[in-house]
């Protein structure tokens, strides 16, 4: 027995598993209190950062899209399996998140939720879920219909990410992504179950809310903390011209197709019109901080709010640039989308750290001489633009080598450079993981790789130990 009713069934510990190879050794520990293990399951269960009801800091390691690839299901299936004290506390512990990629799974989440409401002497399953990510390809009525469901029984709710998207065939036989409108099904679950409690909202795909909607859902959400919106469906009403929006609590807003904010973005006029709304008074949004989006954002916006922006993360060309930049007098962080690069000179006082993101992160592969004209040259212009700012308060410098960028790793001369001037200036210049540039060890691995393009055998232990021996000279 563990402690307080949660007894043990040692032939289930018995099972191979790699994370439960000391289990029978807790058989001889004293009784532990159910609150001190509920604390153990929450670290083995709970991905960090995962319920954060804002957005990740751009320069953290660790981005959005990773922190679903931690999910430990073996372990949560055999923790499950251990006693019913530890599954009812497990089974609480998962439904906190709650991730549907599939239509068969929104199906049987639906049910789920609402068989656990029958249940009697215990919170029912959808009270714990505080976050819900949907992911579904071309999904049907049938499928929104039970998302509200899933959404009527959650009514602690803080995260809701809708990445549905939908395709379809054109005419010259094309697949294009067309704007799509969330049900107003999904919209009334959210605003009947769960308005007190949502605090981050986000579209990041094609599906998307219609205007009115959309205006009930911020007019009702008073502790909305994160929006993002890739659009905004259907034409503009007439009436909403009249709609005085204050958001008391928003600190991150993101409009346009984030992360690459790529050109159908720019001049969205769904979202545009949004930011010329919110642009009567500095009241509206009291306590923004960060914005993202395709520049040129609205001129009136960033005059209205543009002093308390401290994070912005926009494609770079466009020669409004440093006008924005200066419009926004304490910003802090300034992330470009690399490789619209075009930076020209900027002044700003207050600027810390300056990113330089790939606008794909997806693995690519092309031939040297391409990678070397249109990603190594406009980089090492861009460098050099942010070298000759203006930007005394300039102290971090991220080049995020991954996706596009992923090859810059492949020019250790490129990469000593640029470690040797910004050591010089006392700026930290750092990678996708926040760690330093090894440029000798990128050489070696350069070097080593040469030698094996142009000979069948690979470098042996000995050529290793030359090639190290010579790159310590």
């Amino acid at each position: 027995m563990f402690g307080n009713g949660l007894p043990i069934r040692t032939n289930i510990l018995s099972a191979p598993h790699p994370n439960w190879g000391h289990l029978q050794d807790m058989l001889s520990l004293p009784n532990i209190p159910v609150e001190v293990w509920r604390h153990i399951f929450v670290q083995i269960i709970r991905i960090p950062g995962l319920l954060l009801t804002d957005r990740t800091d751009p320069f953290s390691p660790v981005r959005e899209a990773d922190l679903f690839c931690d999910r430990d299901l073996r372990t949560r299936v055999a923790m499950l399996l251990v006693c019913k004290g530890w599954h009812g506390m497990i089974s609480e512990l998962i439904h906190e998140h709650v991730h549907l990629t599939s239509v068969c799974q929104v199906d049987i989440m639906a049910s789920r939720f609402e068989r656990s409401k029958l249940y009697d002497g215990r919170r029912h399953l959808g009270t714990h879920t505080r976050r819900i990510d949907v992911s579904i390809h071309n999904p049907t009525p049938k499928v929104m219909t039970n998302l509200a469901r899933i959404l009527r029984c959650t009514p602690n709710l803080e995260i809701f990410t809708n990445s549905n998207s939908y395709t379809t065939l054109s005419v010259g036989s094309q697949y294009i992504s067309p704007p799509f409108c969330t049900s107003s099904d999904v919209i009334q679950a959210i605003l009947s179950t769960s308005a007190s409690s949502l605090r981050r909202l986000e579209w990041t795909c094609n599906e998307c809310p219609s205007w009115d909607d959309l205006m009930l859902l911020l007019r009702a959400l008073h502790g909305l903390c994160s929006l993002t919106l890739a659009n905004i469906y259907g034409s503009y009403p007439e009436r909403i011209k009249r709609e005085y929006l204050i958001l008391p609590n928003l600190r991150t807003l993101i409009l346009g197709d984030s992360p690459s904010f790529s050109h159908a973005s720019l001049g969205n006029v769904p979202l545009n019109t949004l930011l010329t709304m919110l642009s009567d008074s500095s009241d509206q949004l009291p306590c923004l901080q960060r914005l993202e989006g395709f520049s040129p954002f609205s001129p009136t916006f960033l005059s209205t709010h543009g002093y308390k922006i401290r994070i912005i993360r926009t494609v770079a060309y466009t020669p409004l640039l440093p006008d924005i930049i200066a419009k926004c007098t304490n910003l802090e962080t300034f992330i470009t989308i690399f490789p619209h690069q075009f930076l020209d000179q900027l002044t700003h006082s207050s600027l810390r750290r300056i990113g330089i993101f790939p606008i794909s992160e997806d693995v690519v592969g092309v031939p040297a001489q391409i990678f070397n004209a249109y990603i190594m040259k406009p980089l090492e212009d861009l460098m050099c633009q942010i070298e000759q700012s203006d930007l005394p308060s300039l102290a971090h410098v991220r080049l995020r080598n991954v996706g596009t960028l992923a090859g810059v790793v492949n020019y250790p001369v490129f990469i000593r450079k640029w470690q040797d001037r910004w050591r010089s200036r006392d700026v930290r210049f750092d990678d996708k993981g926040g760690q330093s540039f090894d440029a000798d060890a990128l050489g070696k691995l350069q070097l080593y790789n040469m030698i094996n393009a142009n000979r069948s055998q690979p470098v042996d232990a000995d050529e290793r130990s030359a090639i190290d021996s010579q790159g310590h000279r």
